[in-house]
């Protein structure tokens, strides 16, 4: 009896669980300006793109905080990434808030043949999607400025940041997952992670930890994948809270043991903007970026997680 319910959370206790790395969520502009000052700043240009849109310091600071609290929706949202939410969503006090004032100026959300961006519950963000909307040849033009600056500031920090080992492992772009496992051990062995032989494929790797008794923390690739037809690939290193017998990839996990933690989620666009690659070197950049985040939470997340834990086991 104590065995099957130390290895086994159901849905209720995954969300309690998740609510206690909401405060790390309120440190989102934080992470930002580390992050930048680390020379990783691919996802500024979006961010003051969205931000442009404020009609005054009001909208602004309403911005910077609706960014905050929808990152806490994103943590607390139980395996979002794979399946579909169970009962009601997460939200917080302040978004139950800004939806009500949004319904009192544009009616229910749920209303039939509104356009998407009177949906949208930030002044900031509505205005950018009415813009789309309403001018699309303007709206383009003004976001292409965005995708070429992101661009240019990738290429810096591949140049920056890429190690050289690369040349280590020449024609294997199209089989990364070598490559991608000498990266993760180098970026994750001072963060406690080692490999994971029982919980790992040829095209697989998983770098794990023990959390506490019967729970550990575990990196793996949802997906690794290389695509010759557009000759680019995608990689996303998850984080997730595993019972100690679970061996399933995330996307096919016994939801009850296993919880994926949304670190990338605590820096609004950057899930998005560091999975893409077109060269190993490139690669390189975009798992460093994800381990470098990760080593400024990961023993707040620790600490969470069995606090969390500690309340449902």
């Amino acid at each position: 009896m104590t065995k099957q319910r130390t290895q086994s959370l159901d849905i209720d206790a995954q969300r309690r669980v998740l609510a206690e790395l909401f405060a790390l969520a309120e440190r989102h502009w934080e992470f930002v300006s580390i992050l930048e000052q680390a020379g990783w700043d691919v996802v500024k240009p979006r961010l003051d793109f969205e931000a442009s849109f404020a009609e005054s310091d009001e909208e602004q600071s309403e911005f910077r905080r609706y960014v905050v609290e929808h990152a806490k929706i994103s943590l607390g949202n139980p395996n979002i990434r794979f399946r579909l939410p169970e009962g009601e969503p997460c939200s917080t006090a302040y978004m139950d808030d800004l939806r009500r004032r949004h319904e009192e100026q544009f009616g229910s959300h749920r209303a039939p043949g509104r356009p998407l961006w009177m949906k949208q519950l930030d002044p900031c963000l509505r205005r950018m999607e009415r813009l789309r909307y309403e001018d699309r040849a303007v709206y383009d033009r003004r976001f292409a400025c965005v995708e070429a600056e992101e661009k240019q500031r990738r290429v810096r920090e591949t140049a920056r940041h890429a190690s050289g080992l690369a040349k280590q492992f020449g024609g294997e772009l199209d089989q990364p997952a070598r490559f991608y496992q000498a990266v993760m051990e180098r970026e994750s062995k001072p963060l406690g992670f080692s490999a994971d032989a029982e919980r790992s494929a040829r095209d697989r790797p998983v770098l794990s930890k023990e959390l506490i008794d019967g729970w550990d923390l575990c990196l793996s690739p949802e997906p690794l994948a290389w695509f010759p037809g557009r000759q680019d690939g995608k990689a996303e290193t998850i984080l997730s809270l595993q019972a100690r017998r679970h061996r399933r990839p995330a996307a096919h996990a016994k939801w009850d043991q296993s919880l994926i933690i949304e670190f990338t989620k605590l820096i609004r666009h950057f899930d998005l903007l560091y999975r893409s690659f077109a060269s190993l070197d490139e690669l390189e950049v975009i798992l460093m970026a994800r381990m470098h985040l990760l080593s400024l939470v990961i023993k707040d997340i620790e600490a969470a997680l069995r606090r969390g834990l500690s309340k449902v086991l």
